[in-house]
């Protein structure tokens, strides 16, 4: 599984790969996508279960506050979407992820990602993730799914279902990016969590990675039997290259 990361401060390399590596999380309201999270709601406010459900939240009201709640949102179209809108940002206020993918050759994804290729991408073993769900605050690991509408959440849908459909669910032009989402429970914008670095099976620099970014990379990984390999973006078809690294060794990585 691959990471991509665009590396602003030569001191983040360390922080990622180094001795004392770790995985960055961030909260989806600073992704790309505005449509991050996005579901449509249903709600049958005469559907059985919606009774308790509503004292649950309002333990002090009456049986004619819930006839009027009842009335009020089966004419009023307003209320589920703006019912909507809170749960959503409810939701990305509570959690963190991490994103993955399946391959690290896609052109896209260095140029989103990496801030054109001037990043690195991380190849993990398969273990880490076995591993970070023994962590505190680990929620979930799973595979998006990518679909034409958003995914229809009803609101008496079960709390686990709710957050499968919510999370791992993206636009169908993002499945080139073949997306796998790590999520944590937190209130913070950005968190790095502690991983072994054992668990990094490679780095791939990018093509167009400054001098002190390589250095940075060759230097956190000496002596560690992390491999190294640098991407190529001058080969004889648009598909991203990598040589591995070998020292003594000028690489032509990029036309530009």
């Amino acid at each position: 599984m691959f990471k991509f990361y665009s590396i602003d401060k030569v001191g983040l390399v360390n922080q990622l790969i180094g001795t004392t590596a770790s995985l960055r999380l961030s909260a989806a309201y600073t992704f790309n996508d505005p449509y991050e999270l996005k579901f449509n709601l249903a709600i049958d406010p005469f559907a059985k279960g919606q009774e308790s459900e509503y004292f649950k939240v309002n333990p002090n009201h009456s049986a004619a506050d819930f006839s009027y709640w009842q009335e009020h949102v089966s004419q009023n179209s307003h209320y589920v979407w703006f019912a909507e809108q809170q749960q959503r940002q409810a939701l990305a206020q509570s959690f963190l992820l991490s994103c993955f993918s399946e391959s690290n050759y896609n052109n896209l994804m260095w140029s989103h990602y990496t801030n054109n290729y001037q990043g690195i991408c991380v190849e993990y073993h398969p273990d880490i993730f076995d591993k970070l769900r023994e962590s505190k605050g680990f929620l979930g690991f799973g595979k998006v799914q990518y679909s034409e509408q958003p995914p229809l959440v009803d609101s008496l849908e079960d709390p686990g279902s709710k957050l499968m459909k919510m999370v791992f669910n993206k636009q169908l032009e993002w499945q080139y990016e073949k997306e796998h989402r790590l999520v944590f429970q937190s209130r913070e914008e950005q968190y790095f969590i502690p991983v072994a670095q054992k668990y990094i099976k490679a780095v791939y620099i990018g093509s167009r990675a400054t001098k002190e970014t390589v250095d940075a990379v060759l230097e956190s990984c000496r002596d560690t039997g992390i491999k190294i390999f640098y991407a190529i973006t001058m080969g004889d078809s648009y598909k991203v290259g990598f040589e591995e690294h070998k020292e003594k060794t000028i690489y032509m990585r990029s036309f530009f």
